[in-house]
């Protein structure tokens, strides 16, 4: 069934807390076998957000038995864990026909010839074409099901010689039904199946790490190689991707700095204030219950920009008023008063422009819902730890230098009054 919801601000149920519901009301029902509840809207028709566990082995058997196994403790063990499916089909009959070589050579026959009567007599031979009211039809000719619907069928079909005498396939043949697989998945020359698993309240990484929890208490077999697989895999790439992203914008912002305020210290001292942004987000994903994604990666990414900004405007204040010779407490004091209004209407214009994004509720919203709430968190506490954090660290780090720099001046003087002293006539001194 496909079930068309109403907008997401005209009712008050979400589509996961629907699904649940529709879980339980199926779960009523003994007649129902299997079933599943998956939320449409994405690529395909179906949900992009599922944990696959890859199961490598060479022996069907084995793989679709151990499988089968941990999907049944995830769905008894794992609480988030919902809509459990396996990508293996259940086995089929087949009838597997081994040829005795001596006797089709002792006849004149080969495997092949012999397997394409057994097929024009069982699938059928396409003899010409039908056409009626401008549609052309095959016209396929085969035994009757009765003479082609058991195994003692099959072996008396009459196979042709090159002689001209009429042999029995039971005569060349050995014919068995044994059960396999309706189809074969291999990924890197392996055959493997896939476990598929949804979450239900609980992101996709608590997820993975209790289905792996249950994997290490089954014991993998020798013969069998376990994998976790899919959107989790991906969205671990991308997390080391963003990672290294990051690193990089931060190095890259460190050599611009260091180049303008030709100074190595000085931007470290803004560095600092990254670390604080990065406690308020994770303080206002906790206070929402959000999680964080990929599009709030990205968030973070452009939370890095805004953060050293602010620290910025204080420094090369505080830079300014030193090069002016104003003492170093009284310039970070000066600079405090002077930046404090520039920066709180940078960040709370960001801020602001942020909050729709945030709160929004309309369709679609939740992709980029994460985004604005990293921002928000991450802007509102760097910018009150800008304000005090920076000035200090600028303050006990230029401390030293600053004493060194007076004392360099006092010595200078003194030395100065020396000279003078030792010029003016009326001094009786050595």
């Amino acid at each position: 069934m496909t079930i068309r919801c109403t907008k997401k601000y005209d009712r008050k149920k979400t589509i996961f807390e629907m699904q649940e519901q529709l879980r339980q009301c199926f779960a009523e029902y003994p007649e129902l076998i299997n079933y599943q509840v998956n939320q449409g809207g994405g690529m395909g028709g179906g949900s992009n957000n599922s944990l696959q566990v890859e199961i490598y082995g060479y022996d069907f058997d084995q793989t679709t038995a151990f499988t089968n196994q941990l999907r049944q403790r995830v769905m008894e063990n794992v609480p988030g864990a919902r809509d459990t499916k396996i990508s293996r089909d259940e086995d089929r009959a087949e009838l597997k026909i081994t040829f005795d070589k001596q006797k089709l050579a002792l006849h004149g026959l080969n495997g092949s010839t012999v397997a394409m009567y057994v097929r024009n007599r069982v699938n059928g031979m396409a003899a010409g074409f039908l056409k009626e009211d401008g549609e052309e039809y095959n016209i396929v000719v085969r035994l009757q099901e009765v003479y082609r619907s058991s195994i003692s069928d099959i072996e008396q079909l009459s196979i042709p010689t090159p002689t001209g005498k009429i042999i029995k396939l039971e005569e060349l043949a050995q014919i068995e039904e044994y059960w396999c697989p309706p189809t074969i998945e291999r990924k890197n020359r392996q055959r493997y199946l896939t476990l598929t698993v949804m979450p239900y309240k609980t992101s996709l990484r608590q997820l993975a790490q209790s289905v792996q929890k249950e994997i290490d208490d089954m014991g993998v077999p020798a013969d069998i190689h376990v994998a976790l697989a899919g959107n989790y895999k991906d969205q671990q790439d991308s997390s080391r991707d963003m990672g290294l992203l990051a690193v990089l914008i931060i190095m890259l912002v460190y050599i611009v700095m260091a180049s303008q305020f030709e100074s190595f210290g000085k931007p470290a001292i803004i560095i600092t204030s990254i670390p604080f942004a990065l406690t308020g987000v994770v303080f206002i994903l906790l206070l929402t219950g959000q999680n964080l994604d990929m599009i709030g990666m990205l968030g973070l990414v452009l939370l890095i920009g805004i953060v050293v900004k602010n620290g910025i405007v204080l420094v090369d204040y505080i830079n300014l008023l030193r090069e002016r010779d104003i003492p170093l407490y009284e310039a970070i004091a000066l600079s405090g008063q002077s930046r404090l209004r520039p920066v709180l209407m940078t960040a709370f214009t960001t801020i602001l422009g942020m909050i729709p994004m945030a709160t929004s509720r309309s369709e679609g919203s939740e992709m980029w819902t994460t985004m604005g709430l990293v921002v928000i968190g991450g802007l509102t506490v760097s910018t009150f730890v800008t304000l005090l954090v920076v000035p200090v660290l600028y303050g006990a780090f230029n401390r030293r230098g600053d004493h060194e720099r007076q004392e360099k001046i006092r010595k200078k003087f003194v030395f100065m009054n020396i000279e003078l002293d030792n010029t003016n006539p009326n001094n009786n001194s050595l």
